[in-house]
């Protein structure tokens, strides 16, 4: 896992960088339709290029909530909007990037300070390593 820690990006309507501002069709990260997936989790898909396997994805997730330990199918790229989250690698705050590969687990934990907003392209599904997890990941969607 790679920690990469940047100067905060310029931001539309204060919040994210231009580029998702466009994705989000210029709604702020408030006004997105946000579905809750589990609870304290709420998701929005992002467009993506139909033939790319890949996924896009906004994730809000409730302070102090921890994600089940899980693996990728491959790479993993996630760049902290708002808040923070620890897990194995370390503390990961407004601006920072994790760059994740197949190889590497976690179990990120939200910080109890405030929701963790961030946007998380991957390149294949999750891989849940609980038997729960992983029969509730189609509902999840991740």
């Amino acid at each position: 896992a790679t920690l990469h820690r940047f100067p905060k990006p310029p931001a539309a309507r204060g919040e994210v960088p231009t580029p998702l501002a466009r994705l989000m069709g210029g709604k702020s990260v408030a006004e997105l339709p946000w579905k809750t997936r589990a609870p304290g989790v709420a998701m929005i898909d992002l467009p993506v290029v139909r033939h790319d396997r890949g996924k896009l994805v906004l994730m809000r997730i409730a302070p102090g909530r921890a994600l089940p330990e899980h693996g990728h199918g491959g790479e993993e790229l996630t760049l902290i909007l708002a808040g923070s989250y620890t897990d194995r690698f370390g503390r990961f705050a407004t601006g920072d990037v994790a760059d994740l590969d197949e190889d590497a687990e976690h179990k990120p934990v939200v910080d109890d300070s405030g929701p963790c907003t961030c946007l998380v392209a991957t390149e294949a599904p999750t891989r849940f390593r609980s038997i729960s997890a992983r029969i509730l990941q189609p509902l999840i969607g991740i």
